[in-house]
């Protein structure tokens, strides 16, 4: 795989129309051309760390068994059993060391193979143990994430990935813990809620709030083979298209106070925020709990994004990552599931409380990143929370300010996409990331 494309890169162009998003056949050839040949992201790694741990991750009408073996190997299994076809597992996580078919009885150990059949002796052809062993997939440990591929001639997840795998590991999104898990149904095309995150033109008009914290207009988009794109957003500042105001904006009092800066010192220099968020974090590091020494000072304050082929948003702070995810209804095209898994890097005592006697204030303070309304800490896994788009418009429930508007509008471009008065879809330079991923979709439904 090659390197990045930067932004002056040239886009392949694709016509983008409503069929995609709306067309019951064209979601039928997806299954087969694109989630069957793609590596996809399962679940997240600390669900199987333990013998016995497992998880299903479902992307309808197929099911998969994500297991970690006695003898402490990675798995991943469709999920249906051997005898008739029936659903072997039909709860979503847990700890086994065999798997129980409800239909039959049939029993499989946790590595996949076959230990029980009831009745074998009444099987005249006989029960070839290792014919009948639940049918593996391809899978992968990386970034915080369990990925699975279905096709065992497609790329390694290495390939796939290519220098992305190198540009993200120095954020060390392994070490980080889960702290929030939901999954959000939405009355979109899974695609549509997947643009909606390829491009920044949208930001000025449905989220203000990002006016105050991050600056859109200079972000700069990068493309990368595979039909994968990032996007890197200066953090602790100001959108550069409008005044810039004399006092620093409350969206960046938590974290500056976090780190002891005083907001009060900065009125008539709010563009220095940015800068020095930088050097205090270099400073008070160690005493907050992080180890920095991989990262840039560019990210220390700064957002990135990477759009990964085909329905994977992975969001990179220092001390925070989103892994979003958006999966297809089982037979709507124009119904998705939206998922969100939150991580974040839980302050490392080891280091923190060689250094807390320098900085004793800080002790307690470790939250710097940009969110900071996950109710969990990370030391105990928090519930899988799921629920429709109408309790986030209703107010019930959230997954940030940010996701929540982008659910108050995605429903109405689904209904657009059906109206005789659109024809396609006419992108401007700055959804170059969405031009660009569509064109990869073209990909792959055309083989």
């Amino acid at each position: 795989m090659s390197e990045a494309i930067k932004k002056e890169g040239p886009v392949p162009f694709t016509k983008i129309t409503a069929e995609r998003y709306i067309s019951s056949d064209y979601m039928q050839r997806e299954r087969d051309q694109l989630w069957a040949k793609t590596w996809l992201v399962a679940g997240v790694s600390q669900d199987v760390v333990e013998p016995g741990d497992f998880f299903v991750f479902n992307l309808e009408p197929e099911s998969i068994i994500v297991s970690r073996s006695e003898a402490g190997e990675l798995n991943a299994f469709f999920n249906v059993c051997q005898h008739r076809g029936a659903r072997l597992l039909l709860t979503n996580a847990g700890a086994m060391q065999t798997y129980t078919c409800p239909y039959h009885g049939w029993a499989y150990n946790n590595d996949g193979s076959l230990c029980n059949v009831p009745d074998e002796d009444h099987f005249s052809r006989g029960i070839p143990k290792d014919k009948l062993a639940l049918q593996s997939l391809r899978v992968e440990d990386w970034a915080g994430a369990i990925w699975v591929c279905m096709d065992p001639d497609a790329p390694g997840l290495q390939d796939y990935l290519g220098p992305i795998i190198d540009l993200i590991e120095p954020y060390r999104p392994h070490d980080m813990a889960l702290v929030e898990d939901q999954t959000c149904h939405l009355d979109c095309n899974w695609k549509a809620v997947f643009d909606n995150f390829g491009e920044l033109y949208h930001v000025e008009h449905i989220h203000p709030q990002h006016e105050l914290i991050f600056d859109c207009p200079t972000s700069t988009n990068e493309f990368f083979d595979g039909g994968h794109t990032r996007v890197l957003i200066d953090g602790f500042t100001v959108n550069s298209r409008l005044p810039i105001p004399d006092d620093v904006p409350p969206t960046q009092w938590a974290q500056m106070e976090t780190l002891g800066l005083k907001k009060e010192d900065y009125t008539g220099r709010v563009l220095d925020v940015r800068r020095d968020v930088q050097l205090k974090k270099r400073e008070l590091g160690p005493a907050l709990g992080y180890n920095y020494d991989l990262l840039s000072d560019g990210q220390l304050s700064d957002i990135v994004q990477y759009n990964i082929f085909p329905n994977v948003v992975l969001v990179l702070q220092p001390e925070e990552y989103w892994i979003l995810r958006s999966r297809p209804h089982p037979t709507d095209p124009n119904k998705c599931y939206w998922d969100k898994f939150a991580l974040r890097m839980l302050p490392d005592t080891s280091i923190q409380e060689k250094a807390t006697d320098k900085f004793p204030a800080l002790q307690n303070r470790a939250n710097v990143s940009f969110n900071l309304d996950q109710t969990s800490d990370g030391t105990v896994r928090p519930e899988h929370d799921e629920f429709d788009q109408e309790a986030i418009i209703a107010g019930e429930k959230t997954m940030t300010i940010t996701l929540d508007q982008d659910i108050h509008l995605i429903r109405d471009v689904q209904k657009g996409m059906h109206s005789r008065g659109f024809r396609e879809a006419w992108l401007n330079d700055d959804e170059a990331r969405v031009q660009h991923y569509h064109s990869w979709i073209d990909r792959y439904m055309r083989e």
